[in-house]
């Protein structure tokens, strides 16, 4: 399962272009429901982290299947914003096509 995922991911990512920023999630529907699914999965991955640091938790391959998968939706979710032709708002303040004139 865990390969399966990494594969997607990677093909999700090569059709993308990445930011080089930290970016504010959400600038369309789907973005925005893609970032709330990651955000409930991190809260699951936390979780499954504890069980697994106190002993519940047999197999060592649930926390890193979580983890490439909460990856895995951040990409879609940019995705879903370039495949809406919506620029991400990147934490400064500016739209990815926005030059950085703050240096």
């Amino acid at each position: 399962m865990l390969a399966g995922v990494e594969a997607v991911l990677k093909d999700a990512e090569a059709a993308i272009t990445m930011p080089r920023e930290f970016v504010v999630p959400g600038e369309s529907r789907l973005s925005a429901a893609l970032e709330l699914a990651r955000t409930i999965l991190r809260r699951a991955e936390r979780r499954a982290i504890t069980l697994q640091r106190e002993g519940g938790l047999l197999g060592a391959w649930l926390v890193p299947y979580l983890n490439r998968l909460a990856d895995l939706l951040w990409v879609l979710a940019r995705a879903a914003e370039q495949g809406e032709a919506r620029a991400a708002t990147l934490a400064r303040g500016r739209t990815r096509s926005e030059p950085d004139t703050s240096v």
